[in-house]
């Protein structure tokens, strides 16, 4: 049966943090897996799944307008400057402030 173990340092095609399943560990791999329990290897659920930071909420926002004008844009770029990207007032329609 295979055993589940928790990649500890990466190698190609394999992201840290991964869960591989092994009959036997080669011993170059042995430094790289440590064997998950049996309690550990059940499947981890985040207790906040839909939670997300002010910034990155209003990134999505800016980056949905964009889409939708079919303006290009950056991934990479901070909200601040994806917002520069937007036609004048489009800003103010997605996050209107209270006077």
């Amino acid at each position: 049966m295979a055993d589940k173990y928790e990649v500890i340092k990466p190698w190609h095609g394999v992201a840290k943090g991964d869960v591989v399943l092994l009959e036997t560990v080669h011993p170059s791999l042995k430094p790289h897996v440590r064997k998950l329990s049996d309690k550990a290897s059940a499947e981890l659920v985040p207790a906040t799944p839909s939670a997300t930071s002010d910034k990155q909420a209003r990134k999505d926002a800016i980056t949905k307008r964009l889409d939708e004008l079919g303006i290009e844009y950056k991934g990479n770029l901070g909200a601040d400057k994806l917002a520069e990207l937007l036609p004048d007032g489009e800003l103010e329609k997605l996050f209107p402030t209270a006077e």
